[in-house]
Formats: C-alpha cells, sequence, structure tokens
C-alpha cells in the first residue's frame, strides 16, 4: 500500500471523492475489488492509499475527463 497525495493545484479540480474513488476502481479494480482506498480531503489535499503510486500524468487525466464530463452537463 502506498499513499499518494495530490497537490493543491490538482485537487482542486477533483470536486468529489467519489470521482477519485472511481477513477482509483477502473485503475486497480480488477486485481483489488476490495481495496479500501482511504480517501481523504485533508489542507487541500487528496489524500489516499492505493497499491502502487498513481502518477501526475494520470491524475492529469483524470481532471480532463471531469472537465469534459462538467462542459456536456
Amino acid at each position: 500500500m502506498v499513499l499518494n497525495v495530490i497537490e493543491p493545484a490538482h485537487s482542486r479540480y477533483i470536486p468529489l471523492a467519489e470521482l477519485l474513488e472511481d477513477f482509483l476502481k477502473e485503475k486497480f479494480g480488477k486485481d483489488y475489488p476490495d481495496y479500501d482506498y482511504n480517501i481523504e480531503h485533508v489542507c487541500d489535499r487528496w489524500t489516499f492509499e492505493a497499491p502502487e503510486k498513481v502518477d501526475e500524468e494520470e491524475i492529469l487525466r483524470l481532471i480532463d475527463e471531469i472537465e469534459s464530463k462538467q462542459k456536456k452537463d
């Protein structure tokens, strides 16, 4: 288990823990179906535990997906 921290510059674009959890389940759920990510929002940062480090590029892709969905709504 690896503690991941998303910095405030990126965290502000992820408005809900559910969006982050859905992303993590999509990424890790096949190999870890019952994994508890322990997602928390602390001091303007999302923190979560995952089987491995989630890199910044993946977080930026998540943010792009969130922004695209918001524009459609």
